[in-house]
């Protein structure tokens, strides 16, 4: 099989990757791979203890997306893949597949082993899988402490599950759970700002959420997060996340520390000029701010890794990622802590209410509507 592009990834980034392709290039041929028969909306796993959406409603047919988006879905995995020769190989049946330009987009799962001990006793719910392992686990415990540690390159989805669920408990008169948010180290800082972080706390106990600051977790145990001078004790621990690359078999030189792919502004990579990235695996270089691991920030890189490799196929030239969108992007946050939330802009607060929420739950179905064929939930259920 040859395609002009081959994109692998069926998440969010990969898929606007593909649907960017086809509107710059309506002619080309366009294969995208990835081993999951959906896309699946991970900013609504936060929603799934809670039961705030429908879990129908968290995923979409990659098959009917790519009949009405003009790209083929092949439904497999990647086993090898050859820079040099322009070719990889899937992984359920052998077969080669040879593209013009690639896209990588393949996400990155939870790094199980950044803090010693999680990979045994904790889930990692940014992870579907795990998501579904926390809800099972969630219905099992009648009572005790779920804990929520904050850590990694991702840490608002656990402040979102721990809102989301601790609403929900009280909703059920389950006032026998406690629920626990642990900021590792000053991870809450790094992202909101101090003041801005102090706020949030405020905004996850206005829903039952126990928020610990600056714990510095040396490892994790069975039931328990052992700091150096005390120990926290936790029935369910959940950690909200560390990534790291999906193994690929490239060469090392063209990864980062953490296993993801460097590319420059463009988001090619510079010793292939046709292999770009996009999403979580990316790490953007020469544009002058760090791009956090986000849907949003995922979906920018996607939309520049599309066109680009569009351009390249009718030997144009390509464009930069817009750095200063990219810029006001990465300088604002504002979780869904179980229907509370502050805009926080810069590092610094700027709003809470209803209007953060509102304006999120309009991307969220302005999005989902795109890809969609059937009407379904485009807001969390309060």
């Amino acid at each position: 099989m040859k395609f002009d592009v081959v994109v692998v990834g069926g998440g969010a980034a990969g898929v606007d990757a593909a649907t960017a392709v086809r509107r710059q290039a309506p002619d080309a041929s366009v294969a995208l791979i990835s081993p999951e028969p959906d896309l699946f909306y991970r900013p609504w796993l936060v929603y799934l203890p809670a039961a705030a959406v429908p879990a129908q409603d968290l995923s979409i047919p990659l098959s009917g997306i790519a009949s009405r988006h003009g790209f083929e879905h092949i439904e497999d995995g990647v086993s090898t893949l050859d820079l040099t020769a322009c070719e990889l190989v899937l992984t359920s049946t052998g077969k080669r597949v040879e593209y013009s330009q690639l896209i990588l987009a393949p996400g990155a799962p939870a790094d199980r082993q950044r803090i010693p001990g999680g990979d045994e006793h904790a889930v990692f719910p940014c992870d579907p899988s795990e998501a579904r392992e926390l809800l099972d686990r969630l219905n099992e415990l009648a009572e005790g402490t779920v804990a929520f540690l904050l850590t990694g390159e991702r840490i608002g989805p656990g402040l979102e599950y721990a809102g989301w669920i601790a609403r929900a408990m009280r909703a059920d008169g389950r006032n026998t759970l406690r629920v626990l948010a642990v900021e590792h180290d000053d991870a809450m800082d790094r992202q909101f700002g101090a003041k801005a972080a102090d706020r949030m706390v405020t905004v996850a106990s206005a829903v039952g959420v126990d928020v610990v600051r600056h714990a510095r977790v040396e490892r994790i145990g069975d039931g328990e997060l052992v700091l150096p001078d005390t120990i926290i004790g936790a029935d369910l621990i959940a950690v909200t996340s560390p990534l790291r690359g999906p193994d690929l078999g490239l060469p090392a030189e063209l990864l980062d520390s953490r296993g993801m792919l460097k590319v420059d502004a463009t988001l090619a990579a510079p010793a292939f000029r046709n292999v770009f990235a996009a999403g979580d695996f990316s790490d953007v270089q020469g544009v002058g701010v760090e791009l956090p691991k986000t849907w949003i920030m995922a979906r920018l890189q996607a939309d520049t890794a599309g066109r680009n490799a569009a351009a390249a196929l009718a030997g144009g030239s390509p464009v930069e990622l817009d750095a200063r969108k990219a810029a006001r992007m990465a300088a604002i946050s504002m979780p869904d802590v179980g229907g509370r939330t502050l805009f926080v802009r810069n590092r610094k607060p700027m709003v809470g209410g209803s209007w953060p929420l509102r304006l999120r739950y309009r991307m969220d179905g302005k999005y989902l509507s795109r890809y969609r064929d059937r009407p379904g939930a485009t807001r969390p259920a309060a």
